[in-house]
């Protein structure tokens, strides 16, 4: 049986909920196209947040992780293709009061300065659309805790479980979130069913990824 492993983040820079979290507590123990999913709580904190993750594949090592986080002012549901080493964006502390500028967010300074995605961005990300839900192959997770996290996720699969499949579903704010603001949004249940959707395609698809196209991307489609 496939297992996944998927994370969501805590609330961090003073708001209460993320939705990331609320979203894939809903799948903990659930099976899904015969995958076994659980979900695991993950700080805002660089370092921490890779550490909480490790320990986790230490205890039951998965086949598969999605980790899932907010990013706030986004429209679609991004799929992180790639995460690179550089933390910078030192006007916002993580939830331990650390702030980044132009460093390593791992503090090596021999490691891979950026490693891809290992999960199937490009089918994960049809299958999204193909089911309504807006969503894009991202190739820029920003700068903060959750590219950092990816970053450590994939350096630890590659270092410690070759063959680990994992990426990073970046998430629009709740509409509760951006109320009286022009900021996007998109429903939990939305939310909910676009990890369970992702688990979907992990539990199912097998070899490459799907060939590049001009749709889904970060790029608007050419016309």
């Amino acid at each position: 049986m496939t297992r996944i492993l998927l994370t969501g983040f805590e609330p961090f820079l003073g708001r209460s909920v993320n939705p990331s979290w609320e979203a894939v507590r809903q799948l903990d123990g659930e099976v899904i196209d015969g995958a076994w999913v659980r979900a695991v709580r993950v700080p805002v904190v660089y370092g921490e947040s890779v550490r909480v993750i490790a320990a986790e594949l230490d205890r039951e090592p998965v086949d598969a992780l999605v980790i899932g986080g907010l990013a706030y002012g986004r429209a679609a549901v991004n799929v992180e293709a790639l995460a690179h080493a550089v933390g910078d964006i030192p006007w916002s502390p993580d939830n331990a009061g650390r702030a980044l500028a132009n460093a390593r967010s791992d503090g090596d300074p021999v490691g891979p300065d950026a490693l891809l995605a290992t999960a199937p961005v490009r089918a994960i990300s049809r299958a999204l659309n193909d089911a309504g839900i807006p969503a894009v192959v991202s190739w820029d997770g920003g700068t903060y805790v959750s590219n950092a996290t990816l970053y450590g996720a994939l350096r630890y699969g590659r270092e410690r479980m070759p063959g680990l499949r994992a990426t990073y579903l970046h998430v629009p704010a709740l509409p509760e979130m951006t109320t009286g603001t022009t900021a996007p949004s998109m429903p939990l249940e939305a939310i909910v069913r676009a990890f369970r959707i992702a688990c979907e395609v992990l539990a199912t698809h097998t070899g490459p990824d799907l060939p590049a196209r001009r749709w889904p991307s970060a790029m608007l489609p050419l016309r």
